[in-house]
C-alpha cells in the first residue's frame, strides 16, 4: 500500500487528490487484504499509520490523512519508495530470477 501511495505522489506531484487519504477507504482496503491473507489487521493498520507518518502524512481532525508539505519533497519520497521496495520479498525473487536468466544466456 505504501508503494502505491508513494508512486502516485511521485508520478502526479501536482494532483492534490494523491496527497489525501480517506480514513475509511484505507481501513476498508487494509481490512480486506488482511482478511484475504489471514494477517493481524490491528498490527498492519498500526504499521501503515507509522509508514504514513514517516512519509510525511499527518492525521487531520477528521482522522483522514493529509500530506503535510505544500511542496512535494521528491528526493525524500524517492528514497522512501526505494526503501519500501527493497523491503519487499518479491523484489529479491525478481532480482534472483533476473540474475539466473542472465547467467544462463551468457
Amino acid at each position: 500500500m505504501c508503494l502505491h501511495i508513494l508512486w502516485n505522489i511521485l508520478k502526479y506531484p501536482k494532483h492534490i487528490k494523491y496527497r489525501q487519504i480517506h480514513k475509511q477507504a484505507l481501513y476498508n482496503y487494509l481490512f480486506q487484504k488482511c482478511h484475504t491473507l489471514f494477517a493481524d489487521f490491528e498490527k498492519v493498520l498500526m504499521g501503515m499509520e507509522g509508514e504514513l507518518r514517516y512519509i510525511g502524512f499527518k492525521k487531520g481532525y477528521n482522522d483522514n490523512w493529509y500530506y503535510q508539505y505544500n511542496h512535494i519533497q521528491l528526493l525524500y519520497l524517492w528514497k522512501c519508495y526505494r526503501s519500501v521496495i527493497n523491503k519487499q520479498t518479491m523484489y529479491y525473487y525478481i532480482v534472483f530470477i533476473f540474475l539466473s536468466i542472465k547467467q544462463i544466456y551468457k
